[in-house]
């Protein structure tokens, strides 16, 4: 099961300088069963077409970012859209950095949330993260053809150096299912109610497979917050660029399926136990036309795993400003059961998020007394699963640590922070 220090609450929202329009919860966003969409993605490469600075930001370093870029998204139709939301590959960016917003076509600034976290009295811009958020952007704000794009944000203090990173725009433009021709289909295997077992196989069917581009499935469960939005009961799995210089891709869902046979083994090795019946399903299918439909949800699944079990543990409060460079040395706690026992582990793993966490730039991560390369890329996001061995770990307080003495860019450590997975034998 998830430990009770996984548990979020809801962030506050910073205050805007500029006229923005309010978000929409990404919660009630996002695809749903019945719906059909299209979608247009932009993708950004490179050093400097992805940041986005204040125009106020003093630095030297900020100007030579200034003024910030612009993207291009092309749509071809609108035609019957009844509704539109954007969802980022986003970097959070530098430390203090406020009001991130972007608009369309020089329309009014719509403001991006930050993600839900347990931040006691801190404030998310004293986080590191890297999220997909989605909002809702009102259907007046585009048009067909080539769509302008823009991004902005402030910071603190007054000229102070205020970044952050959009590495790719996924633009979803809903249409009236009864009236959009789309390929249906359904998830077949397994059925609502139904107990599953240890890496089930998930099958779809669909009306006209001769039609079909992929499909995509996702989980609903209580687990670790891959995609960093600060939800740990959610539909997994995020949408991120694996290098900065590759389109993103979904990342960490149940999997895609791009023709026949319509079948896709979920691999639930890391997968938390669950309370019986809490586990749902969901397949989202596209046509060669680039339609999407969403089909019904299947629920009330239980994973069954009769000779083991499966934990997590997150870090129980991830301080703020969690990252280092010039000699600075950062730790946080990961507690572990009084009854936690080595000999009965299968194995454990540490989920590890970071932003360039580039092993030539600084030291091993410490986990007690193990050390470990971190892995990470430079510049960029990175997230894996690290083999940890169990003798490393003790009941109670687990001491993670980093340090680094590097003048470059600082190793982050991203939210929700690290995860010990533990699978043991009952």
């Amino acid at each position: 099961m998830v430990a009770r220090n996984c548990a979020i609450i809801a962030a506050l929202v910073p205050y805007l300088m500029w006229s923005y329009a309010a978000p929409t919860q990404s919660a009630e966003l996002g695809p749903h069963a019945g719906d059909v969409y299209r979608e247009y993605i932009h993708h950004n490469s490179g050093d400097r077409a992805w940041r986005v600075t204040s125009p106020e930001a003093r630095d030297p370093g900020a100007q030579k970012f200034l003024p910030n870029p612009t993207w291009e998204l092309e749509i071809d139709s609108l035609e019957g859209a009844v509704r539109a939301e954007v969802m980022l590959d986003r970097w959070g960016g530098h430390l203090d950095t406020t009001n991130p917003a972007i608009r369309f076509n020089k329309q009014e600034w719509l403001a991006l949330p930050p993600p839900s976290m347990t931040t006691g009295v801190s404030l998310p811009e004293n986080y590191y993260f890297q999220d997909n958020p989605v909002i809702a952007v009102p259907l007046q704000h585009l048009k067909e053809g080539t769509n302008i794009i823009e991004g902005i944000c402030g910071h603190k203090k007054p000229g102070g150096w205020g970044q952050w990173g959009l590495y790719s725009l996924m633009l979803r433009v809903y249409f009236d299912p009864t009236k959009t021709p789309h390929v249906k289909g359904r998830i077949i295997s397994p059925l609502s109610e139904q107990t599953i077992g240890e890496n089930p196989v998930i099958t779809i069917a669909v009306e006209r497979e001769d039609q079909l581009d992929r499909v995509e499935v996702f989980s609903w469960y209580e687990g670790y917050d891959e995609n960093g939005d600060g939800r740990f009961l959610d539909w997994h799995g995020g949408w991120f660029q694996p290098d900065r210089n590759e389109p993103a891709r979904w990342l960490d869902h149940v999997g895609t399926v791009l023709e026949p046979p319509l079948q896709i083994t979920w691999d639930t090795r890391w997968v938390p136990d669950q309370p019986p019946g809490k586990i749902r399903l969901i397949a989202r299918i596209c046509d060669k036309s680039g339609t999407w439909f969403v089909t019904e949800e299947v629920t009330v699944l239980t994973l069954h795993r009769p000779n083991e079990t499966v934990a997590l543990h997150c870090v129980r409060e991830l301080p703020p400003e969690f990252g280092v460079r010039v000699g600075q040395l950062r730790s946080c706690v990961i507690s572990l059961p009084e009854t936690y026992n080595p000999e009965a582990v299968v194995e454990a793993g540490l989920h590890y998020r970071t932003w360039h966490g580039w092993d030539r730039h600084h030291a091993p991560y410490k986990l007690n007394d193990y050390e470990r390369l971190h892995e990470g890329n430079n510049h960029h996001y990175h997230y894996h699963i690290h083999a940890i061995p169990p003798q490393v770990l003790r009941p109670g307080n687990n001491i993670f640590e980093i340090f680094s003495e590097t003048d470059h860019h600082m190793l982050e450590i991203l939210w929700p922070g690290p995860a010990l997975i533990i699978r043991a034998k009952k």
